[in-house]
């Protein structure tokens, strides 16, 4: 433990540069070239054999200790389309663009994993997936980069994947078992009806009076047509309709998301939204186009995987630096694909430090975090990639 203590510490000031390399130049979805090609550097520098433009620009780093059982290792890359406000030396350099989540800081954790089990190869018992994930934040990177075969040759046996939390302080890792995050299903309405004046309505279809019987019925069906034990969120985030204040509009749009934790609830609330939707705006003479996008699945974390996760923190950080998760998050995490097909866990890495003002949650324009956490997270990540095949 002490060996891998002063890895840690020794390369922590080149994981700290890292890091405020990349938040200074931050790249979205699936346009991460420079994050990308300054990973492959750096693993080449590390003598870190990997695979480049994996799903447009993914790279998956490979530390092969002949061992039968491979782990993978997960970060993504991509940054968020906010304004940087956060008062930090290193801002962000790309107009409008900003590591407003974390992601900056899991590739550092990720590459600081690299060089310090490159350096431990001889005390693995498995091999070793670094695999930096493009896409995360909407359109999902994870599942391309599964189906162009990166859970194969050598086939992963087990996956484990981090994010920085500032609602858990520097130095403690959050650990949960069972559900972790919710499936981020999206949903669009749009109701045809007959537009016209408003002043005669009798003469009209009106889309809009149809739409807000449809939202109340979708809140009977979650209030009253699913069981209370089933935890899931109906929410409806716009609604447009009309132009002005005497005339009664065509269409109404309604969109919004569906939040479950249950992939056979995910698909009945789908079925069931659309079958009210149509049947009330066919009683009112309209008609509808009702779209339910199924998007990640819920993040499910292996009871097996936890446990072990949670030994190897306690171990290398001492067991009041471990924090038990309780309430699941209704978010959501692409993660959840490598979860579906491997025994797998999610944790989070605090970054939090309220001394400091540093409680800033995700997605937030003066994101910041601070920086000793991510030491905490290579260290627990890099204890369970020692104690995992044994």
């Amino acid at each position: 433990m002490e060996d891998l203590k002063k890895l840690v510490a020794d390369i922590y000031e080149d994981v700290v540069r890292i890091r405020r390399h990349i938040h200074q130049h931050p790249e979205l979805e699936f346009h991460e070239f420079e994050t990308s090609a300054f990973i492959c550097d750096t693993l080449e520098k590390l003598g870190i054999p990997y695979e480049k433009n994996i799903a447009k620009t993914g790279v998956v780093g490979f530390i092969d200790s002949g061992a039968e059982k491979t782990l993978l290792i997960r970060a993504d890359m991509d940054a968020l389309p906010v304004t940087e406000e956060a008062d930090v030396p290193f801002k962000s350099q790309n107009e409008g663009v900003m590591h407003a989540c974390g992601h900056d800081a899991h590739v550092a954790m990720l590459l600081g994993c690299g060089a310090v089990l490159s350096k431990m190869k001889d005390r693995l018992s498995c091999n070793v997936k670094l695999l930096f994930q493009p896409a995360e934040e909407d359109a999902g990177g994870a599942l391309p980069m599964i189906e162009a075969g990166v859970m194969e040759n050598p086939r992963v046996d087990a996956a484990i994947g981090a994010h920085v939390s500032n609602s858990v302080p520097a130095g403690s890792v959050l650990v949960k078992n069972g559900e972790f995050m919710a499936s981020p299903d999206d949903f669009d309405l749009v109701i045809h009806g007959r537009g016209g004046h408003g002043a005669l309505p009798h003469n009209c279809i009106d889309p809009i009076a149809i739409a807000v019987q449809i939202l109340a019925a979708w809140n009977i069906l979650s209030a009253r047509y699913t069981t209370p034990l089933e935890k899931h969120v109906i929410s409806t985030n716009m609604f447009q309709a009309g132009t002005t204040y005497n005339v009664i509009p065509d269409d109404a749009v309604i969109r919004g998301t569906v939040r479950t934790f249950d992939n056979t609830l995910r698909h009945k609330l789908a079925e069931e939204m659309e079958r009210i939707a149509k049947q009330i705006t066919e009683a009112f003479g309209a008609t509808c186009d009702f779209t339910f996008t199924f998007r990640y699945p819920p993040l499910i974390n292996d009871t097996t995987m936890t446990d072990a996760f949670r030994e190897s923190v306690t171990k290398i950080l001492g067991a009041d630096r471990l924090v038990e998760g309780k309430d699941p998050s209704m978010g959501g995490e692409d993660f959840a694909y490598f979860a579906e097909r491997v025994p797998a866990t999610f944790v989070h890495v605090g970054t939090g430090n309220a001394k400091e003002g540093i409680t800033m949650p995700w997605h937030s324009s003066n994101f910041k975090i601070d920086e000793t956490g991510m030491q905490a997270g290579i260290m627990a990540m890099c204890q369970f990639a020692l104690d995992f095949g044994k």
